[in-house]
């Protein structure tokens, strides 16, 4: 039986399985409404919404734009892979419900995440409602994380975190959280998720913050297991658990973090001679689950496969429709969770689409193709090394750094590098004398926050770094085609 009649045969195996075990619509990928007014609206600026969530089962940014019209108002559908927190910029995280239409009121004169009210009584309105007290109620006005805790002081903070995470799993088995009378079974799984993600995601960004300080070389994996010795026993409410694709502070970022500061090995154990990816899996899943004193591979290790076989294809240039066919038929037999194998199968035949059928959907010119295309015109003729940066994004500056010589050696040559920012978020004063002191050359090009959003939105980038090429003809190309009019 040859490779392709094997994946097959996963293919409709795992379909079978997901249509039959997925039962809720929550989980299901469907569309809703988003709707509103932006209030105190200045003329020249809230012209765009964008609206950024992540496919956490392949690790993939999903950005869109919402006009906003001269009176403030705006309203658009929204395609939910499935129910979930999006991020809308400058207005903050909001939990939106498959088939729910969410009406929303913010004032641009307040800051993100303030100014903002929700019409109505479905779903949606009363989670987005609820959340804010009720995680007051339990974590304070401040939340649990705390930046710069010293490491002497971080025991004593763990337990008390601990101590927290317990009387709300408590109140959640005993269904007394603090929740009018009329609250649904589903208001409150996503509202109790919720609160059971916030201590983890605090002890996560206390290692990543203060312990390593952003740094991964200083992460130590062998220190996981005592680090987050807490797990084991709550493990069927922290990592075993569905609902927390649901959470209201985002799941993109909680699975995220689970991925790196307590899963990495998925990604960067070492391997074995001669060893296939498949028994890789298996040996890296035995290794995790010793660590963390788990009994199978649960809903977040599962996650975590999914999210390395496609982030692969975003990251490796090299690599084959083969190799992607390869590391999927790796990954199913380890997938028992039926919402993990619907949206792993969906994600995997989005790519066969592409890479195999070789169907390109002819798509109408934008607002944001005429953009980029007047950013562009000027370097007519030349292969574009074009950079989305911002001076708040620490790994944009050391790569500009990084590539002053590159920079250099391209002088005479049909090269030009771009570096395009935010000027609402990196104002043009302060950025120019960054780039002054660090002998930063190339093209500064500065656009409007509007701009900026729909760029984002035309190349699928949630913020920055983000880095594409542009050759000779005015094609977008993997900055990688671009090296060649360097010789």
């Amino acid at each position: 039986m040859n490779k392709k009649t094997i994946i097959t045969l996963i293919l409709a195996i795992v379909a079978a399985i997901s249509t039959r075990a997925i039962d809720a619509k929550h989980f299901y990928s469907g569309t809703a409404v988003l709707k509103g007014r932006i209030l105190n609206k200045p003329a020249d600026e809230w012209n765009v919404l964008k609206v950024q969530t992540r496919n956490m089962f392949a690790n993939e940014d999903e950005v869109i734009t919402i006009p906003v019209a001269y009176d403030g108002s705006f309203e658009a559908n929204i395609h939910l892979l499935h129910s979930r927190s999006i991020y809308i910029v400058d207005i903050g995280q909001v939990f939106l419900a498959v088939g729910d239409t969410l009406e929303l009121t913010k004032d641009a004169a307040q800051e993100e995440y303030k100014g903002f009210t929700f019409a109505g009584n479905n779903t949606s309105a009363v989670i987005n409602r609820l959340w804010p007290e009720l995680s007051k109620h339990y974590y304070g006005e401040e939340g649990l994380f705390i930046k710069g805790l010293e490491r002497e002081k971080m025991p004593a903070w763990k337990k008390s975190v601990v101590k927290k995470l317990d009387a709300v799993i408590a109140d959640i088995e005993a269904d007394r959280l603090p929740l009018p009378a009329n609250t649904t079974d589903f208001e409150k799984e996503v509202l109790g998720a919720s609160l059971l993600s916030e201590p983890l995601m605090a002890m996560m960004e206390n290692y990543r913050l203060n312990i390593t300080g952003g740094n991964y070389s200083k992460m130590n994996i062998a220190e996981f297991g005592e680090y987050y010795d807490f797990v084991k026993d709550r493990a069927k409410w922290l990592l075993d658990n569905p609902a927390m694709l649901f959470i209201v502070p985002g799941a993109d970022t909680f699975i995220g973090r689970v991925w790196i500061y307590m899963m990495l090995d998925v990604s960067f154990a070492p391997h074995k001679a001669g060893e296939s990816r498949f028994d890789y899996n298996q040996r890296v899943l035995q290794i995790i689950q010793k660590r963390y004193g788990l009994k199978n591979v649960d809903f977040m290790q599962q996650m975590v496969l999914s999210i390395e076989v496609f982030s692969k294809i975003e990251i490796d240039e090299d690599i084959t429709p083969d190799d992607v066919a390869e590391n999927f038929a790796a990954m199913i037999p380890f997938v028992s969770n039926p919402v993990v194998a619907h949206h792993a199968l969906q994600r995997y035949r989005q790519y066969v689409k592409k890479h195999e059928l070789k169907i390109v959907e002819q798509k109408p010119l934008t607002k944001a193709d005429s953009i980029f295309q007047r950013i562009i015109e000027p370097y007519k003729g030349y292969g574009l090394f074009v950079h989305f940066w911002g001076m708040y994004c620490g790994p944009c500056r050391v790569e500009m750094q990084k590539e002053r010589e590159k920079v250099e050696q391209s002088q005479g040559k049909p090269v030009r590098f771009l570096y395009i920012c935010d000027e609402k978020e990196s104002p043009r004063e302060y950025s120019e004398e960054w780039m002054t002191e660090n002998n930063i050359k190339g093209e500064h090009i500065y656009i409007t926050h509007d701009e900026w959003n729909l760029l984002s939105a035309k190349f699928q980038f949630a913020g920055p770094p983000f880095a594409t090429g542009v050759d000779k003809d005015g094609k977008i190309v993997p900055v990688s085609e671009i090296n060649k009019y360097l010789e």
